[in-house]
């Protein structure tokens, strides 16, 4: 096998750490007497092992974690890592890189619509996912409206010649 497998932290805290797998065995956890010390909270002291198995291939091994391992999403006690892999200890993501590229796990969703070519299909309502909920209140862009505008002047006084006889305000209607 040419060039070396390894492990790419995806993770914000340590991105782009790179651990190239050159060894037999590795443990990999919190505790700075594992091989690949991860300093996070949400992994174990001794998380998980990644060790060769007779092909020159790696497998990772769960020992036990509190979190949990994963690769691509799923839960694992043991699994041979492939290019392109990613395993989850913890909060962390790692990256699996091996040069053997014909191992590629290829992961994506597909999403499809179908539509029968005679007939159409037109938006009426679309929901608002905004966190600040709803905004039905407001109108719909280029739409004109017409509203009072309030406007707090502090020289104005009632009979003032300035014509806001409001006591102090003035209004005015705008079209927006």
């Amino acid at each position: 096998m040419a060039g070396v497998q390894k492990l790419i932290v995806l993770s914000e805290q340590l991105r782009g750490q790179v651990f190239e797998l050159k060894d037999e065995l590795y443990t990999i956890g919190r505790s700075e007497k594992c091989t690949i010390c991860i300093p996070d909270p949400t992994i174990s002291g001794t998380h998980c092992k990644v060790e060769k198995d007779g092909d020159s291939n790696y497998l990772v091994a769960d020992m036990g974690s509190t979190n949990g391992t994963r690769v691509n999403g799923n839960r694992v006690q043991s699994q041979r890592l492939t290019n392109s892999d990613i395993v989850q200890i913890g909060g962390v993501e790692l990256l699996f890189e091996s040069p053997e590229k014909s191992t590629t796990t290829m992961l994506g969703t597909k999403t499809g619509i179908l539509l029968d070519q005679t007939s159409s299909v037109t938006a009426t309502h679309m929901s608002n996912f905004s966190p600040f909920g709803s905004r039905s209140d407001l109108p719909m862009a280029g739409t004109p409206t017409k509203s009072k505008l309030g406007v707090q002047a502090d020289h104005c006084r009632p009979g003032h010649r300035s014509g806001c006889h409001s006591g102090g305000r003035a209004e005015q209607d705008f079209v927006t």
